[in-house]
């Protein structure tokens, strides 16, 4: 903990296990890493030296060295470097300790001036997703974070690793208060599957998932908005397999609370592929435990099947609060939403194919206007494809 003199114990510490890199060929240009071992094992992130042609890494007592790229990571943005040189590593330390409010110091190279220090504090944990990397899980902070500092460390108050900074959030370029760091625990996990294997396996259950919402939570009958609610499950995955449907919602993993759809996707990616995983799941309001066998995650795509605009309809009668259906070769479809209505405020757009109602798949317009018909409840679960996904909505009705 600092004393009178501040933070400089601390600081004199840590310096020289914190590196300026300069790469040729790559987008970085200049960066910062962190040296992970004695025998001058380096962590950067990956953006600093993806099509790098040659990488040069220069130790705090100026001496310089060639380095070597031994392996990469693109979801998580960590590369390790190494370099032929005797070197101090840092302290690992445990970010999951860390609290919001705690004081942490950024040391790194910000646009190649040389090595800088700078305090600030946790601002959030796990901040909402940001699209800096496949992977997130993220330690906000406002110590100020600048260009060159990527790869850089992220240090508490005991001296320790606790984060790897990798991005700035800033219209300018420079620091605006908001930087993004590794946590240490996830980098240190990764780190360790990429000097083992050279690649990281990841597991893969096989669902789409959309965040819950209040409205939404009331309509699945769940009493709080947490979790993550599943709107598809691919054919023959862990989840067909363990027997999860669309409509369920994730509220556990492995004893740890699914918070959101985002804290699902992480724990899911932070599992080996292969384990027996459990999934505490609410279905119909009633809580069930399903145990998934995870498969290796690995990357695919396919192309939206857009609903066809020209599609031959039958103009109905408005059966949900400010929209107006048809029926079409594709389904039920939204011809038309009032912006200022009750389908517009819980998030249906025009377009959009009603697959069914409160839990009640429907053909036709009809078979909507039976289900709400129907309906005891005020708020009204809809389920919809949208440009081949399937997502709920929770529409409120007079």
């Amino acid at each position: 903990m600092a004393g009178g003199s501040g933070f400089a114990d601390i600081v004199e510490r840590n310096l020289p296990s914190v590196v300026r890199i300069v790469t040729t060929g790559a987008q970085s240009g200049e960066a910062s890493g962190v040296i992970i071992s004695a025998n001058g094992l380096i962590l950067t992130n990956h953006h600093v030296v993806a099509g790098a042609q040659r990488t040069r890494v220069q130790l705090n007592d100026g001496r310089e060295f060639d380095a070597k790229i031994i392996a990469g990571d693109g979801p998580i943005d960590l590369a390790i470097l190494k370099i032929d040189a005797v070197v101090q590593p840092v302290v690992f330390g445990d970010s999951t300790h860390l609290r919001v409010g705690e004081y942490v110091l950024a040391i790194g190279n910000p646009f190649g001036v040389g090595t800088t220090v700078t305090l600030g504090i946790v601002s959030a944990m796990s901040p909402s997703r940001m699209g800096i990397a496949g992977d997130e899980d993220y330690i906000q902070t406002d110590a100020a974070v600048n260009p060159g500092n990527s790869g850089g460390a992220l240090i508490n108050t005991r001296g320790e690793l606790v984060g790897i900074n990798t991005a700035i959030l800033s219209p300018s370029g420079g620091s605006n208060g908001i930087g993004f760091a590794l946590p240490a625990n996830v980098v240190g996990m990764v780190a360790r599957e990429l000097l083992e294997k050279g690649h990281v396996d990841r597991g893969y259950l096989g669902v789409g998932v959309q965040p819950m919402s209040p409205a939404l939570a009331e309509a699945f009958g769940i009493a709080h908005g947490a979790g993550a609610l599943i709107t598809d499950v691919a054919v023959e995955s862990p989840a067909a397999r363990a027997g999860l449907q669309k409509g369920d919602v994730i509220t556990g993993m492995n004893g740890r609370p699914v918070r959101d759809f985002n804290r699902l996707r992480l724990y899911i990616a932070e599992a080996r592929p292969g384990l027996v995983t459990q999934l505490e799941v609410v279905r119909d309001g009633a809580e069930k435990n399903y145990w998934v066998v995870l498969d290796k995650r690995t990357e695919t795509a396919s192309a939206p099947d857009q609903v066809a605009a020209t599609a031959t309809i039958a103009k109905s009668d408005a059966v949900l609060p400010g929209a107006v259906l048809a029926d079409s070769t594709k389904g039920v479809v939204l011809t038309s939403v009032d912006p200022d209505g009750a389908c517009a405020e819980g998030g249906l757009r025009p377009g959009d194919v009603v697959v069914s109602v409160n839990r009640h798949p429907v053909a036709d317009a009809a078979a909507v206007r039976s289900v709400t018909g129907g309906a005891a409840k005020r708020t009204l679960l809809v389920e919809v494809n949208r440009q081949d996904a399937t997502f709920f909505f929770a529409v409120a009705r007079p």
